[in-house]
């Protein structure tokens, strides 16, 4: 019965071995397995690159320089030709008054001319001219000149004889009232000549005003003492009573 009991321990101890070894035989075999693999992927050849062709381009060389451009001729210098002196003839008469040379400034005077000649003049002007005036003379003897603005040397015109202006009823009834400025151009006779308003009323005011200084009279601007055309600025108040 003891040996029984002996035999019967043996065979649990065997199987107890049994259950450790093999899940410990299985879990080698898989560690194995997988080293063997992971061996395989590391061990993959490397690839190698492609090749890379490469090309060289020589460009071409540069054209020549253009040839110099030719030198300028030299410039052709004039002959001058002396003129042979005029052989000296012994005269057959002898003249009673030696006459004189003229000396080509002027000294000589013109007929019709001023002792002392004229500020301003030119050599071989026409007699009676005016200086500053025009080379061959106006038509008609009138140089038109611009107007100009006063200030400087010029004189401003004076207002001689002054027109007012009618105050138009329907502007009066509605009580317009104000200053009217107008730009005149008052020629060399004194005269307005043309008018435009720079600051106006409505109703006809403006209308108004122009027709009144349109009629007025100036002496007019001088410049240097000669009359001139100038621009004016004038100033009309309507005012109700």
């Amino acid at each position: 019965m003891f040996e029984n009991t002996l035999i019967a321990s043996k065979k649990q101890k065997r199987n107890t071995t049994l259950l450790y070894v093999l899940p410990i035989a299985l879990l080698l075999h898989v560690v194995v397995l997988g080293g063997y693999a992971v061996a395989q992927m590391w061990s993959v050849p490397e690839v190698p690159d492609p090749p890379i062709q490469v090309s060289f381009y020589q460009a071409p060389p540069p054209p020549p320089p253009p040839p110099p451009p030719p030198k300028a001729a030299a410039p052709m210098k004039p002959v001058v030709q002396q003129a042979a002196p005029a052989p000296v003839v012994q005269p057959v008469a002898i003249p009673d008054k030696v006459p004189t040379k003229s000396s080509g400034t002027g000294d000589e005077g013109v007929e019709g001319g001023v002792e002392g000649g004229v500020e301003g003049g030119v050599a071989g002007g026409i007699p009676g001219g005016v200086p500053g005036g025009v080379v061959g003379g106006v038509q008609g003897g009138v140089v038109d000149e611009p107007p100009i603005r006063i200030g400087g040397e010029v004189v401003p015109p004076v207002l001689e004889s002054r027109i007012s202006p009618v105050y138009p009823e329907i502007a009066r009834k509605a009580r317009v009232q104000g200053v009217v400025i107008v730009e005149a151009i008052i020629d060399k006779q004194g005269n307005v000549t043309d008018a435009r308003v720079l600051r106006g009323l409505p109703m006809g005011v403006s209308e108004a005003a122009t027709a009144a200084i349109q009629k007025w009279k100036y002496k007019p601007a001088t410049l240097n003492g000669r009359p001139v055309s100038v621009y004016l600025t004038v100033t009309v108040t309507f005012t109700l009573q």
